[in-house]
């Protein structure tokens, strides 16, 4: 189901594990938009600094260089590139931790599509950003 709100958005994918990987991938490709892929933190950072992404979608444990590493060095590159974290960590503290580290939003695994593309809409707007 396309997207109007998503349809122009370039999205980077940082997830290092396959089967996550593809769902994002699915949710995104039926929503209209254009993803790219990173499997670790480090070629996440590389591609920030010559993509043109309207957001990032960040594993938080990944090899090479976590997604906390990761959106930290991101910060210095793009310091307004909305971050958001999709992990499956649920526990007391992670998403505090995720915004210390730079990154903007949470997002916890197993989420819905609907639940992804609100995070999506919400963080490329504009409005989001606006009342950080």
């Amino acid at each position: 189901m396309k997207n109007a709100l998503l349809a122009d958005k370039h999205i980077l994918i940082v997830e290092d594990d396959e089967p996550c990987r593809l769902f994002l991938e699915i949710i995104l490709n039926d929503a209209g938009c254009s993803f790219e892929v990173a499997v670790n933190g480090r070629e996440a950072v590389e591609r920030v600094k010559v993509g043109g992404y309207d957001i990032v979608l960040m594993d938080v444990r990944m090899p090479v260089l976590n997604g906390y590493e990761a959106a930290q060095a991101i910060r210095l590159v793009k310091k307004d590139l909305p971050v958001i974290a999709v992990t499956a960590h649920a526990i007391e503290g992670v998403k505090e931790k995720c915004v210390a580290h730079g990154m903007n939003d949470y997002l916890t695994k197993p989420f819905t599509q609907e639940k992804l593309l609100e995070k999506l809409v919400q963080w490329t707007s504009g409005s989001a950003r606006a009342g950080e």
